[in-house]
């Protein structure tokens, strides 16, 4: 079974045996409906679920934590010259401007982001996934998540395992969800480390609710440092794929940070699925996964 780090965000449609019909994505026009631009609502806000399903409580982000500076300082050392890379308006970033916006505030680390450093999962139960946004528009939740693992292991070595981020199988409750890659482009040498057509199946039949959805992403890997200590990869609906007509957003910015004998794994998820009326639960079952899924990935890179 394989619960890839940088996907996790894209089974979840499919987990929520709820949130999904019999078509592609029913609730298209009705979300475009709702005045909001770039794909991302105006709202802002968490919901009112405050354990996941095991009943371990969610680590949310406060809008003030996400949109203060932090202090350098608080930021461990190994750690600091890769985070200000991060937030150094990099021109392969800019279309993720939503995602960055967790990280970054003003071309420097969020609060939100030296919190999330501070305490990286190394294993054990109960990972600390952080709910950044939650929000019910008109039956349409939209999910941002952050995540950091840190692997024992040098980033020459979790990278070289980067093809288990896009294929598999998992099967969860009644969802099955199989990734499958359809293309690799070699990368040029340089700051470019490769890209891959993924294609990702979702099957789910919970009660009379029948889902089989299919949709083409890309996954782009590209070097920050010439050392290679600092890794980038994006996903997201591959464009001009007739697959993704009827998608709305399924974005993940992930960024691999190497210190010697260890690595980091900085995860940001933005996702939006229809919640059938059903929000709170929609965010129990997209923490309960999003934290399964970081087990299993710390897990699948340490060995």
């Amino acid at each position: 079974m394989n619960r890839p780090f940088q996907g996790m965000i894209l089974t979840i449609c499919g987990l929520l045996g709820f949130s999904c019909a019999e078509e592609k994505n029913p609730y298209k026009n009705r979300y475009e409906t709702t005045g909001t631009t770039g794909g991302a609502s105006a709202a802002t806000g968490t919901g009112n679920a405050s354990v996941d399903s095991s009943g371990a409580p969610v680590a949310t982000a406060s809008e003030a934590e996400t949109k203060t500076a932090a202090n350098t300082e608080a930021i461990a050392k190994e750690s600091l010259n890769a985070v200000q890379m991060i937030c150094g308006n990099q021109p392969s970033l800019a279309k993720f401007a939503a995602e960055m916006a967790v990280l970054c505030v003003n071309g420097q680390p969020s609060q939100a982001f030296a919190n999330a450093l501070a305490a990286p999962y190394k294993g054990g139960a109960n990972p600390p996934l952080v709910l950044v946004k939650s929000v019910d528009n008109n039956g349409i939740s939209e999910f941002i998540l952050l995540a950091v693992l840190e692997v024992p292991k040098p980033i020459a070595d979790v990278f070289a395992k980067r093809d288990l981020t896009h294929k598999g199988t998992m099967t969860e409750g009644n969802a099955t969800v199989t990734q499958t890659e359809l293309a690799a482009t070699p990368g040029n040498g340089a700051e470019q480390l490769g890209s891959y057509d993924v294609k990702f199946d979702l099957n789910v039949r919970v009660g009379i609710i029948n889902v089989a959805d299919t949709r083409i992403l890309q996954q782009d890997f590209v070097s920050l440092t010439p050392d290679k200590s600092l890794i980038a990869s994006m996903s997201y609906l591959k464009a001009g794929a007739a697959d993704n007509t009827d998608n709305i957003l399924a974005n993940s910015v992930s960024f691999w940070i190497g210190d010697k004998n260890t690595t980091k794994l900085i995860s940001v998820n933005h996702q939006m699925v229809d919640n059938r009326g059903q929000a709170a639960t929609a965010e129990t079952t997209v923490t309960s996964i999003g934290r399964r899924t970081m087990t299993d990935t710390y897990t699948m890179f340490s060995q």
